[in-house]
């Protein structure tokens, strides 16, 4: 299937003490910013043990992984709430002692085969995201849009979270209406009861 669309960069925070993911407001899932482009990337490990002058074993386990996603532009709110850091009448502060949460995130591709369209969901159950960069230009003799990049680590599961269980680093699943997909990448972020 070809990506031909990429929409919902969605994400919440963990709360820590309760193993699930924070209670929504007005039961919606927050929206970091309408998505230019989104990229997974994983690292495997490489290990190979040689005996008997062979390779005998191979280890290609999970060793990490980023995600990289391009947004039009981060409200002052979510910035400050995926930065851990404080908000006081629309002014943002960051502090050397602020601790940036680790979050759920995921979003919903837009694939097409044979001329049928599917959505696809790709979830990531614990990140944290790294830098947030605001591109800024000035005007010349024509306007261009800026925009802003967020990279954040992709960490497996060390404890189960809302249901999903250790180990747990990526979830994907394609449906065939945006509803369907919306409505699942909504319920993984949602506190699971």
């Amino acid at each position: 299937m070809a990506g031909i669309g990429l929409r919902l960069a969605k994400y919440n925070k963990i709360d820590q003490t309760t193993k699930k993911y924070k209670t929504l407001t007005d039961s919606k899932v927050p929206v970091i910013g309408r998505l230019i482009d989104a990229k997974i990337t994983e690292e495997r490990n490489n290990t190979k043990l040689y005996a008997d002058d062979k390779q005998v074993e191979v280890d290609n386990s999970f060793k990490a992984a980023t995600v990289a996603i391009t947004i039009d532009d981060v409200l002052d709110e979510t910035y400050a709430d995926i930065k851990g850091c404080s908000i006081e009448e629309n002014e943002v502060t960051e502090n050397s002692e602020d601790t940036i949460p680790e979050l759920g995130y995921g979003h919903i591709v837009i694939k097409k085969y044979n001329g049928v369209k599917k959505y696809k969901v790709e979830f990531l159950p614990r990140i944290q995201v790294k830098t947030i960069t605001m591109d800024s230009k000035t005007k010349g003799e024509s306007i261009e849009f800026s925009t802003a990049s967020i990279e954040a680590d992709v960490m497996e599961l060390t404890e189960a979270i809302n249901g999903m269980k250790i180990g747990d680093w990526k979830k994907v699943q394609t449906f065939d209406t945006l509803t369907e997909a919306e409505t699942y990448l909504d319920g993984l972020l949602t506190p699971s009861t």
